[in-house]
């Protein structure tokens, strides 16, 4: 076994794992392998809830032909979080069984769905595993179909945005309709990030919070605004849990996390993106789709296009949204107008603040920083120092100068 890793090996990779591996994606016991590489998937920073690891494998077929195939195997729980502050957050959130959910299950029945109305749309790569005894899931590499994830630094363009707006609502569609056909498929899948039940989360989303209040108390002439978030602050946790409730009238699957690393994109000769695949299917939950739509523009877009255009981003959406639903599937429960769509966005723009407050600052982090799960958790010294480093980003505190203002003119500080 040869490896590039620098973190720990899961325990449970070895020949024989490998070679079974190989077997139940080639369907043949006939598999000889002969030698596989450990690689990272990502840069540091790039990932927190699990291990990946890209496996690059050269094996034989009974056939004597030469193979060599790069799988991705990803696991949720692993020796990274001995810490019992970490495993207990992490499996609050079910993170590693809604993902085996998604991929085991609901994702089949999309691309089913939109099989039926011939739209081969898929939202993503193949699993061609799922093992609970490792907990853990193979997946092809996306890298040999030249997928690719975009710079999550540097964020996504207009372009970018549109298309990842079009897949989004093929699958919030798809997803309607999986529920009219099976009303209890998402039962597991009711709990959103912020909810009564996961008081971690709300811990962490404080803690979030007051390294932004801290940031905007440095800023010259901004008193007004530390003294608007100090009194939200107090009211911050309640009425988030109250927005993610499911809405009446109309909710979706939502991806839950879909964010620039979280999606990968092929492109043409002449650099354009032409699709795009989603991955990290660990926070799925049924709620409104105002979710996933906001959560992505302001963790995802350039700095000068996320709020010129987001009225333009969510018509885009809605309009595929009508397409698939109401042309293709043929739905006919009740659905909103664009201006009702456009009114549902509103209400749920307190999701604004925990996306580009909270979550942001750390999905922007600089390349080489190297922190983890428990760094952001911490309350102690080391975590508080990583906080005021990563929140005097200069890229956060462009976001955060030019949203105030905004967000403060439509009342969500009230």
């Amino acid at each position: 076994m040869d490896s590039e890793l620098n973190e720990d090996v899961p325990r449970f990779i070895n020949d024989s794992f490998i070679e079974n591996l190989v077997k139940k994606v080639e369907n043949s016991e006939k598999v000889k392998m002969e030698k596989f590489e450990l690689k990272p998937v990502t840069k540091k920073g790039n990932h927190y809830a699990s291990v990946m690891i890209r496996i690059v494998v050269n094996y034989v077929l009974d056939t004597k032909e030469q193979k060599q195939i790069s799988l991705i195997l990803k696991t949720s729980y692993d020796e990274k979080y001995d810490n019992e502050d970490s495993v207990k957050l992490l499996k609050n959130l079910n993170l590693h069984s809604r993902e085996m959910l998604m991929y085991g299950e609901i994702l089949d029945n999309f691309h089913n769905l939109l099989s039926s109305i011939n739209d081969k749309t898929t939202f993503s790569g193949r699993c061609y595993s799922i093992d609970h005894t490792t907990d853990s899931m193979i997946f092809e590499d996306l890298l040999v179909r030249h997928y690719r994830c975009a710079n999550r630094i540097e964020r996504l363009d207009l372009n970018h945005a549109k298309l990842v707006m079009m897949k989004l609502a093929k699958f919030h569609a798809s997803s309607i309709m999986l529920k009219q056909k099976e009303p209890e498929i998402y039962a597991s899948l009711n709990k959103g990030f912020l909810s009564r039940h996961h008081e971690d989360a709300r811990d962490f989303c404080f803690t979030q919070l007051d390294a932004a209040i801290n940031l905007v108390s440095t800023f010259s002439g901004y008193e007004y605004y530390v003294n608007k978030l100090t009194k939200f602050r107090e009211l911050f946790i309640e009425k988030g849990i109250d927005m993610y409730e499911p809405d009446q009238d109309f909710n979706v699957l939502l991806h839950g996390d879909l964010w620039t690393m979280n999606m990968m994109f092929k492109y043409n000769h002449d650099g354009n993106p032409v699709d795009v695949l989603f991955v990290d299917y660990q926070l799925p939950y049924y709620s409104s789709p105002a979710f996933d739509i906001l959560y992505f523009i302001h963790t995802s877009l350039k700095e000068e296009i996320r709020l010129e255009k987001q009225d333009e981003l969510v018509q885009h959406y809605y309009k595929h949204l009508k397409e698939t639903l109401i042309d293709g599937f043929k739905y006919d429960g009740k659905f909103p107008s664009l201006h009702e769509f456009q009114v549902i966005i509103l209400k749920k723009s307190l999701q604004i603040v925990i996306t580009a407050f909270i979550v942001q600052p750390i999905v922007i982090l600089s390349e080489g920083i190297d922190t983890d799960l428990m760094v952001l958790m911490s309350k102690e010294e080391k975590g508080i120092k990583f906080r005021e480093e990563m929140y005097n980003n200069p890229a956060v505190v462009e976001a955060i100068k030019k949203l105030l203002p905004y967000l403060d003119a439509k009342g969500i500080f009230d």
